[in-house]
């Protein structure tokens, strides 16, 4: 009989459990973590291969650079930890995920800055995208 499906593929079950959703997404923001920390290797490995031609303004974008891709890497892993949320308020309504935002904003614009390296840091686009996506999912209500 043709078209017939004999092993078919082992379906997922329909309820996923909250501790696996939330394992899956600790193991997420680590990525995201550890993504953030080897553009920052790029970014070292670029420097000191090209230094010599930096001027002034090359120097504060490696600065501001390295400084943002420390933040997000921290706040990533602090996320994983569970010791913050992305979706914490710092003030108003700013929140821990728009700050990563000004961050990877500034990321960007710094490594401009930087001669031979327009578009390093664009990389950072990867891990934000995938806490973009952790902030903007909401967890299907709960029947109690």
């Amino acid at each position: 009989m043709r078209g017939l499906l004999r092993y078919g593929p082992a379906m997922a079950s329909a309820a996923p459990t909250p501790d696996k959703a939330q394992r899956t997404t600790t193991t997420l923001l680590w990525t995201s973590s550890v993504l953030c920390l080897l553009i920052g290797l790029f970014l070292v490995s670029d420097i000191t291969s090209s230094h010599a031609k930096y001027g002034p303004l090359a120097w504060v974008g490696v600065g501001l650079s390295t400084l943002m891709i420390l933040a997000l890497t921290a706040t990533y892993a602090a996320c994983a930890l569970n010791r913050l949320q992305l979706t914490q308020s710092l003030t108003g309504r700013l929140t821990l995920f728009h700050a990563t935002t000004l961050c990877l904003v500034t990321a960007v614009g710094a490594d401009i800055l930087i001669p031979d390296r327009d578009t390093g840091a664009l990389a950072l686009l990867l891990p934000w995208g995938i806490t973009y996506w952790l902030h903007n999912l909401k967890p299907k209500p709960t029947d109690a």
